[in-house]
């Protein structure tokens, strides 16, 4: 069955808390980001005050809604990447709100890690079921069937890479990515310096759902490829982060 735009989207915004899958039936506005403003709202309540982070948050729900026209089609529900991407768009809004108020790409960077952890915030018993199903047959094998599908190149704005079948030992699966969708976005909204501090939510995801993300390099940094490689179990380790923060960036992504 199809589902329109806005409710792909409301789907995608109720997977980000938990990390789709059950996650879904958590999601109960009818606004198809509340978790995300509520979140972003805590976060940037703690540093402007509640009263003014509503207003912040108006803001940003007004620059999202303007920005969502220019989110490339990539296939919507039938693409496994068009929620990585929704979620971009709307910490493009936050950071153009924030901009205006004088803040840095650096603080509005911390803001998005912030934010994510504030939506990872859930029973811990909850956030490990969801995590075991990221390694689960069907969820591995949809990964490998959108990294398939990627290689036909049939959306521009969209991501391009291959599977990483795991070596049993290091890794149990990986994803090489050669074309980041969020970059390609951030880039034609004049916005590349955000780039680097989106892909750090990709560790609070990890560690939250225990998937145990190793990853040295980004497109985002200058580098060919993204390199994510997952092991059940282990420490999340991802590059920028070695140090906690702020984040030790390289050109290059060495």
């Amino acid at each position: 069955m199809k589902i329109n735009r806005r409710n792909f989207l409301k789907l995608s915004a109720a997977a980000a808390i938990v990390g789709g899958g059950i996650g879904y039936t958590l999601f109960r506005d009818s606004d198809p980001l509340a978790d995300f403003y509520t979140s972003t709202e805590r976060v940037l309540g703690a540093r402007f005050g509640q009263s003014r982070a509503k207003m912040l948050v108006q803001d940003i729900r007004q620059v999202y809604a303007g920005l969502l026209p220019a989110m490339p089609y990539i296939g919507d529900e039938d693409n496994l990447f068009t929620e990585w991407l929704s979620y971009g768009v709307y910490y493009l809004a936050v950071y153009q709100v924030l901009k205006s108020l004088g803040q840095t790409v650096a603080q509005t960077g911390q803001i998005v890690y912030e934010t994510y952890g504030v939506m990872a915030n859930h029973p811990q018993w909850l956030l490990q079921l969801v995590g075991s199903l990221k390694y689960g047959e069907e969820y591995v094998e949809r990964l490998r069937t959108a990294a398939i599908e990627s290689q036909q190149r049939r959306y521009p704005g969209d991501w391009v890479c291959i599977f990483v079948e795991g070596d049993g030992e290091t890794f149990d699966y990986g994803l090489d990515i050669t074309e980041c969708g969020i970059c390609k976005f951030y880039h034609a909204q004049g916005a590349d310096e955000l780039s680097p501090y989106m892909c750090l939510s990709d560790c609070v995801v990890s560690r939250a759902f225990d998937r145990g993300l190793v990853r040295y390099k980004t497109i985002a940094e200058g580098a060919g490829i993204c390199d994510f490689r997952y092991k059940r179990g282990r420490e999340t380790f991802v590059y920028p982060l070695r140090d906690g923060w702020p984040p030790k960036f390289s050109e290059g992504g060495v």
